[in-house]
């Protein structure tokens, strides 16, 4: 039974060399073709950015949209109501 688990953890350890290797030749590859074009690695950064920025946009009008839904809520509360209408209010402005 021991013999049997260390050829299993060896094929494992295999496995796992060989996947490594495939993905550092792949990430290796693909740098070494930006560094060669000047205006790919710059296309490439630039197209990063502007997905970078739409992501935080499109992230952060849906946090607020949240907030204010869930702010919405709490408007009818006797107490605390007026305090979260206003903060509600001012989030909108």
């Amino acid at each position: 039974m021991f013999a049997r688990n260390k050829e299993a953890e060896k094929l494992d350890k295999a496995d796992y060399e060989k996947l490594g290797k495939a993905v550092e030749a792949a990430l290796v590859k693909n740098y070494i073709q930006l560094l060669r074009s000047t205006s790919s690695q710059i296309w490439s950064s630039f197209v990063r950015g502007i997905f970078t920025g739409l992501g935080t946009v499109i992230g952060a009008t849906l946090v607020v949209a949240l907030l204010l839904w869930i702010l919405s809520f709490f408007g009818t509360f006797p107490v605390i109501g007026d305090f979260f209408r206003s903060l509600g209010d001012a989030l909108k402005h």
